[in-house]
């Protein structure tokens, strides 16, 4: 699994970059996954579910510092071909 995270001052087109990425792959803006409307285990757990239905490519907006280390734990654990896109405003 490969972890791309965009960190930065909030209106700096980081979301704008995320919902491209998403576009990008095939995804509805309301696919994106959204860290602030859950907890780091409940966001684990979706990014494993999403990566079990065979997932290429995860975005995931306004994830907090605790979400990311939980994901980079999570980075031997799940596919190799898998992306996760995630944006951490400051």
């Amino acid at each position: 699994m490969q972890l791309n995270v965009e960190r930065g001052a909030p209106a700096t087109g980081k979301t704008t970059r995320l919902r491209q990425i998403a576009k990008a792959d095939g995804q509805s803006e309301q696919e994106i996954l959204v860290g602030r409307h859950c907890t780091p285990d409940a966001l684990a757990h979706s990014v494993r579910w999403l990566a079990g239905q065979g997932a290429n490519v995860i975005c995931i907006d306004e994830c907090s510092e605790e979400q990311i280390a939980l994901l980079q734990g999570l980075q031997r654990r799940l596919p190799g071909n898998l992306t996760i896109h995630a944006v951490v405003a400051n």
